[in-house]
């Protein structure tokens, strides 16, 4: 019997938890390359004929590889001694340093980016797994005690390993990741499973042993739970949980199916995007780090391997452990004297702005430099500085290399989003978005045409209010010109209709609507002063001449139309012949008689007169209801009744007339009802 089955013998007899066994595999280290097979083999047999749970089986297998994998020389190094300056750098990985340590220009990278938070080649055991659901809280975050944390720092560390069940919930199947805080595994929430959750994958974060012994380290991974959970976003990771199990410090999160940009910037981007398949990444990433200033926070570490793309290409923000929330003028917060991430002097020198490297206080405008130079890569496949850091560019005279593709506005703001200090930067993220978007040729040239139509309508709107004066000063004018005892009134019914024939047929209206018994009165004195029989006046041809200006100019003027009437009857009675008188003669013969009487058709002609006049009044009558009836749709309430007023002097008994006054009367009662004085 092997080594390997004694232990799998005493793990199934429960002498040796899963995690004693894994330690015990650990102790005993890799084997050889056909022992390591054949190991392989003997427990794919044992989960084949049912002897050892097929989880189990997995999760040994996955530690027995891990063992013989040989060790990764990119892992990001945790560096808190004092000679840490001395140790060789790498571009891209972020560095955690004690804060103590004087700022300086950071060193030249001595390798390619090694930061990997993204998942490997393999995929997980349920290929349909996209982002995970969320997890139930295993453990208070403030049950953590600052006696715990010191007590958990100076102890000694456990590792976390493929196999181990932390909490006894979460099942840690694989490595698929290793940032600057710690590893990432790929884990089975065992309690999903029990409950038959189709997506039980999670993704757990574990502080590594070197980041747990930095002083308040455990403080800066119990942040970066709670604010990723402040930030909820579909653009930022989401975060379940932080947890302990003995003296494992662990943080679970939503597993994505996909890879990380830098590792998506290799494969695809290696000599560049073109700007529309880059937007959605772009814009996505924007969108996070927009959500993250919003609520007054400052990534302080974005990068390519802090950014994750999903399957559908949705890039995912995460790691937000170097996250410090930025202070905002004038607010003071309970937690400004407490621990603060910044103090770990944690950042990646690639993607550092000026202002970072400095040691100067955290701002949205760091996350804008970093952007800038994420946004160059997706575009050209470069880093615009080659990844040296922004000192050692600005020292060197380093400028950005040209984009293809780029307008020369839209390059513009992105070496705006590179630049050294931060005053030159745009002010927000969503600014450099903009300035990243295509500008078509329509809304280019629609630009200066919405300018000069701003000006040509400020000029028409001038113009109009001028002319407007200019109305109201005619209006007042020609109101005067009726008005009796004014120096400049019209002369004659001939200035009268110049007068009312220059406001057109608007300024007309409105003048009768507002002064018409002014109008009338004068045209009544212009037809007394022609036709006035009492007087010796009769020249009705004069006097029919100021009856038709009504007509001509399109008014209706009731006053004048009744006039009209009147001196109508009165010619026709002044034209009509008295009969003669003849003195009786009783010799005449009868035919005499006959032949001195009228003809027999002047009766009947005279009888046609009454009937005509009696036609014109109901046409009066009925010109004076339309319009009542439009001034009381248009809410004219006082017109509508002096026009049913004027129809009753004509009609007495007419029941529209009636009618029309009693609503108008009611309606205008109503209107000053509701009137409310405040």
């Amino acid at each position: 019997m092997t080594a390997l089955l004694r232990l799998l013998d005493d793990f199934q007899a429960r002498r040796l938890t899963l995690p004693g066994l894994f330690d015990a595999l650990g102790a005993r280290g890799a084997a050889t390359a056909d022992e390591h097979r054949a190991e392989l083999e003997q427990v794919g047999a044992m989960a084949a004929d049912g002897r050892l749970d097929p989880a189990i089986a997995k999760a040994v297998v996955a530690r027995l590889r891990t063992l013989q994998a040989p060790v990764d020389d990119e892992a990001t190094r945790v560096q808190v001694e004092a000679h840490a300056a001395d140790l060789p750098r790498d571009a891209e990985a972020t560095r955690v340093e004690p804060a103590s340590r004087p700022a300086g220009p950071p060193a030249e990278p001595s390798a390619e980016d090694v930061t990997r938070v993204a998942p490997v080649a393999t995929t997980p055991p349920d290929a349909s797994v996209g982002a995970a659901t969320g997890t139930h809280p295993t453990a208070s975050i403030g049950s953590f005690s600052r006696t715990d944390l010191e007590r958990m720092v100076a102890a000694d560390a456990e590792v976390a390993a493929v196999g181990m069940l932390l909490k006894g919930r979460f099942l840690l199947e694989r490595e698929i990741g290793r940032g600057g805080m710690g590893v990432v595994y790929l884990a089975r929430d065992e309690r999903k499973v029990e409950a038959r959750d189709r997506d039980p994958y999670v993704a757990v974060k574990v502080l590594n042993d070197e980041f747990r012994r930095h002083p308040d380290s455990l403080i800066a991974l119990q942040r970066e739970s709670r604010r990723a959970q402040l930030l909820a976003h579909d653009n930022i990771l989401r975060v379940y949980d932080f947890d302990k199990d003995r003296t494992i410090v662990f943080m679970t999160m939503e597993y994505i199916d996909g890879t990380d940009l830098r590792t998506l910037i290799r494969e695809r981007a290696y000599h560049g995007l073109p700007l529309a398949e880059a937007r959605p990444l772009i814009t996505g990433m924007a969108h996070a780090l927009q959500r993250a200033h919003a609520a007054g926070i400052v990534h302080s570490d974005f990068k390519p391997g802090n950014v994750m793309v999903t399957r559908e290409g949705v890039p995912k923000v995460f790691d937000f452990g170097i996250a410090r929330a930025a202070k905002r003028l004038g607010e003071a917060s309970g937690e400004e004297t407490v621990f603060d991430a910044g103090t770990l002097g944690a950042l990646t020198p690639a993607y550092a702005s000026l202002e970072m490297t400095r040691g100067k206080e955290p701002s949205p405008s760091d996350d804008i430099y970093a952007l800038g130079c994420v946004t160059f890569e997706l575009l050209t496949g470069k880093h615009p500085f080659d990844k040296v850091s922004a000192e050692v560019a600005l020292k060197e005279g380093r400028k950005p290399p040209p984009v293809p593709g780029l307008t020369r506005r839209q390059y513009k703001v992105l070496c705006d989003a590179v630049a050294f200090h931060a005053g030159q930067r745009p002010k927000s993220v969503e600014a450099l978005v903009e300035g990243l978007r295509d500008i078509r040729l329509r809304e280019r040239a629609g630009r200066p045409l919405a300018y000069a139509l701003a000006g040509i309508l400020l000029l028409l709107a001038g113009g109009w209010f001028a002319l407007g004066q200019w109305r109201t000063r005619q209006m007042a004018e020609v109101v005067a010109g009726f008005q009796p005892g004014d120096a400049h009134r019209y002369a004659n019914e001939t200035q009268a209709f110049a007068a009312l024939a220059g406001l057109g047929e608007d300024g007309r209206r409105q003048l009768v609507l507002a002064h018409g018994d002014v109008v009338q009165s004068y045209l009544l004195e212009r037809v007394d002063a022609y036709w006035n029989p009492a007087r010796g006046r009769h020249d009705y041809a004069a006097a029919s001449r100021v009856f038709a200006l009504p007509a001509q100019l399109h008014l209706f003027l009731p006053q004048l139309e009744l006039r009209r009437l009147a001196v109508d009857k009165e010619k026709h009675d002044l034209d009509q012949p008295k009969p003669a008188v003849t003195p009786a003669n009783p010799s005449s013969p009868p035919v005499a008689a006959a032949a001195a009487s009228p003809p027999a058709a002047t009766p009947a002609a005279v009888a046609v007169r009454p009937d005509a006049d009696a036609a014109r009044m109901r046409k009066v009558v009925a010109e004076l209801l339309r319009e009542g009836e439009q001034n009381y749709a248009q809410q004219k309430y006082s017109a509508a009744i002096a026009n049913a007023k004027a129809a009753l002097q004509i009609a007495p008994g007419d029941p529209g007339a009636r009618q029309l006054l009693q609503r108008a009367q009611q309606a205008q009662q109503r209107a000053m009802s509701n009137i409310t004085i405040n």
